[in-house]
């Protein structure tokens, strides 16, 4: 199929500044194989958007459904992003017929009746790739739009009490926490796979860490923050960063997002520790120094010695 990326935006509804972003979001791993680009596939934008996805989700839960229970924020996150609602939406959009990239043998109307069918998880690609390339708040927007206001907002209610106000807060903070992690991950190791990327993922967002990272924060901090109940915030990382990703959203919207991420990785991570983590999986997967050098860590060829002098220093701590 040509590639027509005015066409296609229109039928998104989303202009892209790089058109690039979209046509990855787009390359399913089948076809890149096909047209020798397997590196060129969409799983790392589906790793990132999964967790923008959640995010999106569980921020219009909080915001406009404080009367529900965590119970019920998770039955309705798990409604909204079943498989066949996501395909749907796909079809709807009017991109089943030729997106993605396919170089699967299987007829799209038998893969659509697959669990994690390519429909689906080009969605959610979708989803990062705007996020990556426009923004979360716009993210956001679109996917309200599209996907989740015509399914609540004729059920929401005038009740603005929070029913737990704390459980929510934590359960807010965990789809930050995660939607920060991964957005940091993608942008700070490029063609780092999603294996490598979710061991790391995993690993930041561990409850270790979680303890650790609330451990750091001094009272004085706390109280400097201004973010409201420090009780509650002192105990759980989660509900602290909840808080910080409001009130820099309330500050403004389309910044909330990036200013809670930037806050995060300068006052808790060790990047140069993440990177060294980083490219010991690599190696054990069989990456040599050179391709880590220009592929991950981005020293073109005539830089390489100075970047195999950073690669050193790195690996020595």
């Amino acid at each position: 199929m040509e590639w027509n990326p005015e066409s296609l935006e229109s039928q998104i509804g989303i202009q892209f500044k790089h058109s690039d972003l979209l046509r990855l979001a787009l390359m399913h791993r089948s076809y890149a194989e096909q047209i020798g680009e397997s590196e060129q596939n969409n799983e790392r934008l589906k790793f990132m958007g999964n967790a923008i996805f959640n995010l999106v989700i569980t921020d219009y839960l909080y915001h406009n459904c404080p009367y529900l229970e965590v119970s019920n924020f998770k039955g309705l996150r798990d409604k909204l992003v079943e498989g066949q609602r996501l395909t749907k939406l796909w079809d709807k959009l009017g991109l089943g017929e030729g997106y993605p990239f396919l170089g699967l043998t299987q007829e799209r109307h038998r893969l659509r009746l697959q669990n994690h069918n390519p429909f689906e998880e080009a969605l959610i690609a979708l989803v990062g790739a705007i996020h990556q390339d426009r923004g979360f708040s716009q993210a956001r927007n679109w996917l309200v739009k599209q996907l989740i206001a015509p399914l609540l907002e004729r059920h929401l209610k005038k009740i603005k009490e929070r029913s737990s106000p704390n459980k929510q807060l934590r359960f807010l903070g965990d789809a930050v926490l995660k939607g920060i992690v991964a957005d940091y991950l993608y942008g700070y190791l490029p063609n780092v796979k999603v294996g490598n990327l979710n061991d790391l993922f995993k690993e930041l967002t561990s409850k270790e860490n979680q303890s650790n990272f609330i451990n750091q924060i001094t009272t004085e901090e706390l109280t400097a923050l201004n973010l409201g109940n420090e009780k509650v915030l002192g105990k759980s990382f989660k509900a602290l960063l909840a808080a910080f990703y409001l009130n820099r959203s309330a500050e403004n919207d389309k910044r909330g997002f990036a200013e809670t991420e930037n806050w995060f990785v300068e006052r808790f991570i060790d990047q140069e520790q993440v990177l060294r983590k980083a490219i010991r999986l690599l190696m054990e997967d069989g990456r040599s120094q050179k391709w880590i050098v220009r592929h991950v860590m981005g020293y073109e060829s005539k830089d390489y010695h100075a970047g195999r002098d950073r690669f050193n220093q790195v690996m020595e701590g």
